[in-house]
């Protein structure tokens, strides 16, 4: 968690090997990811940007996209669920096989959002990466949502980049980035003890209270 522009994204691009670390060892369990050749390494990840667009087409062909074209219906419909995307799916003429204008655009911003979520986890990964993906959405979707994937994913690591430290607040370890460094880890009780910019963010945000999830 952290301000635009403080390094989250960054220490992102060094988990991905789209910047080799300098320095120091950027590792996956007991492995090196430069011991994995970018094939290995990538394909262990399900990436969720905040700006990414959807490709035109109809809602199936956006949610298998870069995944697997087998996936049957009820695969796709149960990930759907499982990122708060189904509800407005189904309304839409059409469905699954409803189209969807270039970049997305006859989409809002959070529905976007969870469709592009949908495709991730429907691909099942080790490691799911979001990335201020559900900017967009409310605080009680964004809960909602956290809560759907921590029932659906069980043995999936998830990896949450964002502004909003309730997107955060249930995370085993967090990182509180500021210009680069981190400046703060821990579980979230303890980091409103202890570090004074992660609390200025949280009362600034939320007064100090959170949603229930």
């Amino acid at each position: 968690v952290g301000l635009t522009g403080s390094g989250k994204t960054t220490m992102l691009n060094l988990l991905e090997r789209f910047y080799e670390a300098g320095e120091g060892n950027v590792m996956i369990g007991d492995r090196d990811v430069k011991e994995l050749s970018l094939g290995q390494l990538r394909s262990r990840y399900s990436y969720v940007q905040q700006d990414t667009g959807v490709f035109g087409g109809s809602v199936r062909e956006a949610m298998t996209y870069g995944i697997r074209r087998d996936l049957t219906d009820e695969e796709i419909i149960t990930a759907a669920q499982n990122a708060g995307a189904w509800d407005f799916i189904q309304k839409l003429s059409g469905g699954l096989d409803a189209k969807i204008t270039a970049d997305g655009a006859s989409l809002s911003g959070g529905q976007r959002q969870r469709v592009l979520i949908s495709r991730a986890v429907a691909g099942k990964p080790e490691i799911l990466i979001l990335d201020d993906s559900s900017s967009a959405l409310d605080y009680r979707t964004d809960a909602n949502l956290r809560k759907a994937l921590g029932e659906a994913l069980p043995g999936t690591t998830v990896i949450t980049v964002a502004q909003r430290v309730s997107s955060v607040k249930n995370c085993d370890l967090i990182l509180v980035i500021e210009e680069g460094e981190i400046i703060g880890c821990g579980k979230h009780d303890a980091l409103m003890e202890n570090c004074a910019e992660y609390k200025e963010i949280s009362d600034s945000q939320m007064g100090g209270a959170f949603l229930d999830d």
